[in-house]
Order: C-alpha cells, then structure tokens, then sequence
C-alpha cells in the first residue's frame, strides 16, 4: 500500500509535539535495475525511484535536545546533540540519528575551514524534532535506509542552512551507512535517492561519483511491466554476510594490484593462478556486472526493453553462483516468473533475502501472481506482496 507519508507525518508530528512542524520533506526508495554490490568497488548501478517513499516532519529547538517519533514503532527517541555517537548495537532509529550525527560532523569541518573574519558565517546547530515515516519494507533491498536518510538529509539541509546539493547530501547518507551504522556499502542508494526522476533511469558511475538521467522506457506502450515481489525475507545491511562479499572482493583487487576491482582487466582476472576460489567467484560476480549494467544501458537505448531479458537473468545466475547472495524463496520467485512468461528477473538490493525485480508482459502478470501465492502457500511461507512499479518522483520538500 502506498500512502500519503508526507501528509501522515505532518499530522502526526503535530498530534505528537502539539505544534506543526516547520517543515515536511520526503524521498523515495531505490529499485535496482542491474548493478548491486559493485559501487563499493569503484563501478557502475543503474536504478530508478520506488513510489513508496519515506517522509519526515521537523522542526527546531531552541535546545540541543533531539526527539525522533514514528508511527513504525512505539518508543520514543530522545537524546541530545551532544551525545550522538556511533552505537555499539544497532536499532531502527540509528539512520535518523546517523543522519543528524554526520549533519554535525559537516558543520564542524564546514566551521573549521572559514578564515578569520568569516565568524558570522560559522553553522550553529539546533536541537530537532522529528516524526518520521516509510512506505518502504525496512529490510526488503529497496534501501529504505537510504531514503529515510535523503529525507532528514533534505530536512537538515533546510533547516540548518547547509546549501548542499543533492550529491553532497548523498555522502552525509554514505557516512551514515559506513561510519555510524557501520554497514559495508556503496553510495549508490543515496545518490539514487536524492538523483532520480520520474520517468528516468538513474545510470551511476561511482569512480567519478557521476550521475546520468536515461529516459525510462515506455513499459505500458509495448505491453510490459515491472513488477516488485518482496520475499517476506528481509536483510540487515550491518550483517556480516555482506561484508564478508565486499571483503572477499578487496582481497582479489589487492592481489591483482589495484585498489578497486573496477581498476581489474578481466584477462588478468582470468589468468590470475593466486586467489582463494571462493574469494574468485565473489569477484567474477562484481567484474560480469558492471559489464553487465554497461549492456543492459546500451541495449535500452538500441534495441529496446524487450531484449533485457538475458542480461537480468545472467545477473540472477551469478548472484546466485558466484556472489551466493540468493535464498530458496528468491530462487522460487525468479524461477516461477520466467517459467510464467517473463522476459528477466533477478533479485534487486544487497540480497540475502529482499524483493525481485520481474520484467513481464502484462498479459502474463495475474496468472504470474495467481502461481506465486499456491507456491507459497505449499512452502508454508508469508510475507509475499506482488506490486507494480515505474521510475518514480525523485526526493523534495512537501511542506
């Protein structure tokens, strides 16, 4: 179901702090096309906009006290600016705070860089008031995080008068995600986040930290669609699995002399006789997908949607092979979807659980649904949800 956050957060920031807030901001998620787990090695993503978004609803304090609320969970968050550090142990609203922290680390370093005279251009942090909210599945590969991040980043922005634009903003998100969570992770999400348009593919080459809008193809015109299935497995993006992939992969580029495996030629790759077998298979995975999202962009804008098929379904093959980031239930979703008539799936987000991305005709997607829910209904499983999607409104200020 896709809501009103925006509207929702207001209201009950309001009933919450009896006062409206001074501002609503929101983003959207990220729906991964081609190009998971190869931004932390330098490569390249291609993504869009989720419909689902997160919102905040914020204001000022004229303290250093820091109140966070959701309608997603019961307790209260209270604390101050002062003693915001990374956490020892991990909760939901470590991305809130997380956002907040790296908000006063860019201020430090903003207010220790202006030269003798320029006091009066120093940035002064305020407490804050926050009710926040998501759409997203927290967990589900549609970097939730992320976009709860790019909404208090556009808040913080406002409101303690950074003037950072939507790149910058993305790096506070990255910090937040690598240094006060202390996930292993690209900053891809963020910048999709904070980069996407409606009706436009959000093509990502992290070695520059360039973004390139792509028109979106026109799914509904050649009777095609996209669809999101969540699992009803969901991930973590602190747990060690992932980290043990980025660090398998660190290790093959160490080896090959190069700082990221993007820097790697693939012939050297394959004559390399020094890597730990499993440590090859995780980079075999990295090095095929960015060539991968160089093919399937190339394909969109020659030969069209309809022959990305092969390029998604080599993408699953090896992340289920060589990065081993597939489950029994993102296995079953892929297998049934191709088997029911769809062109390409593969699953979207760091894996291990999470949503599938299907690019199906129209005409195959109810007997495509009908199939899913028997199978796992046979499995025993729940959790399964089945939408449509598109490339979505990119982030902004609601209120």
């Amino acid at each position: 179901m896709i809501r009103d956050t925006s509207r929702l957060v207001a209201e009950q920031f309001a009933a919450a702090y009896g006062a409206q807030p001074e501002g609503v901001w929101s983003a959207p998620g990220r729906v991964s096309i081609m190009g998971d787990h190869t931004d932390i090695e330098d490569g390249l993503t291609l993504a869009h906009a989720t419909e689902q978004r997160s919102a905040v609803a914020m204001s000022r304090r004229d303290d250093s006290v820091v109140r966070v609320r959701t309608d997603l969970a019961g307790d209260v968050i209270e604390t101050t600016l002062e003693q915001l550090v990374p956490p020892a142990e991990h909760n939901w609203f470590d991305y809130p705070l997380g956002t907040i922290w790296a908000g006063l680390e860019h201020i430090q370093m903003f207010n220790s860089e202006l030269i003798d005279g320029d006091e009066d251009a120093a940035l002064e942090p305020t407490g804050l008031d926050l009710f926040i909210t998501t759409d997203l599945p927290i967990g589900g590969g549609l970097a939730s995080s992320a976009s709860i991040c790019g909404a208090i980043s556009l808040a913080i922005n406002a409101l303690w008068g950074f003037e950072l634009d939507v790149q910058r903003l993305a790096r506070l998100g990255y910090r937040v995600e690598n240094n006060y969570v202390g996930a292993s992770a690209g900053p891809a999400d963020h910048v999709v986040c904070l980069s996407a348009e409606a009706n436009k593919d959000v093509f990502f080459d992290a070695r520059g930290n360039d973004v390139t809008l792509l028109d979106a193809p026109p799914l509904a015109e050649l009777g095609l669609a996209q669809l999101l299935v969540h699992s009803g497995e969901n991930h973590r993006n602190w747990e060690g699995i992932v980290a043990d992939r980025h660090d398998a992969c660190d290790r093959v580029a160490r080896a090959l002399g190069c700082q990221f495996l993007r820097e790697v030629k693939f012939e050297d790759f394959e004559a390399a006789t020094n890597l730990d077998p499993v440590d090859r298979k995780r980079a075999a995975y990295v090095l095929t997908e960015i060539q991968r999202v160089l093919d399937i962009t190339r394909v969109l804008r020659t030969d069209g949607v309809a022959h990305t098929g092969p390029i998604l379904n080599a993408s699953q093959q090896s992340l289920r092979e060589d990065f081993e980031a597939s489950t029994r239930r993102i296995d079953l979703i892929t297998e049934l979807a191709l088997a029911n008539g769809a062109l390409g799936a593969r699953m979207t987000g760091s894996g291990f659980g999470g949503t599938v991305f299907v690019l199906i005709p129209l005409d195959r997607v109810d007997e495509f649904r009908n199939n899913l829910n028997e199978a796992y209904a046979e499995f025993g499983w729940n959790g399964l949800e089945v939408v449509t999607t598109s490339s979505a409104d990119g982030p902004r200020r609601d209120l």
